[in-house]
């Protein structure tokens, strides 16, 4: 689907999300996601759901990380992701991240170490993907675990106790 020299121009939410569930279902043991509201157009899909529960449970080994910056949404809407999260708290974890001087905003989408697909911070209708590129996807990757540091479990987004 994607040249392997140039990122691939992709129209947001759709077909962002449909790449988005692809990626993520050619997983072999990592995903990580970083969305400032993780959006319901691309994020909160039954596809979406059933290819990181399949990552999630398939090996010891992988590890699923999805990192927002606004939970509000996620918990006042309902998110199929925060729910599966709760259900294998193990397995999928989503952190908060209140702010850092090197994120913009943008959306990203990482596979393993090599595919990532990203939205641009501010860009309402572009993204880029790279199927095949392990220097794009190196770099979202540490830009990634940087964030991932700085970020905090939000006591809003645990399962409740009943």
């Amino acid at each position: 689907m994607a040249d392997k020299e140039y990122p691939q121009a992709i129209a947001y939410p759709h077909p962002f999300d449909a790449v988005a569930v692809e990626l993520c279902a050619s997983a072999s043991r990592y995903v990580s996601i970083l969305s400032p509201h993780l959006d319901h157009a691309v994020f909160d899909q039954d596809e979406l759901t059933s290819a990181l529960s399949a990552l999630a449970r398939g090996s010891r080994q992988s590890e699923v990380r999805i990192l927002v910056a606004d939970s509000r949404g996620l918990i006042g809407r309902g998110h199929r992701l925060l729910a599966l999260a709760r259900r294998i708290p193990s397995l999928i974890e989503i952190r908060k991240l209140e702010g850092h001087p090197d994120w913009n905003g943008q959306t990203v989408v990482i596979r393993d170490r090599d595919g990532v697909l990203y939205k641009p911070g501010g860009a309402d209708h572009d993204g880029f993907y790279e199927a095949d590129s392990r220097a794009a996807t190196e770099k979202h990757l540490d830009l990634f675990d940087e964030l991932w540091r700085y970020s905090t479990q939000d006591p809003e987004l645990r399962s409740l106790s009943v």
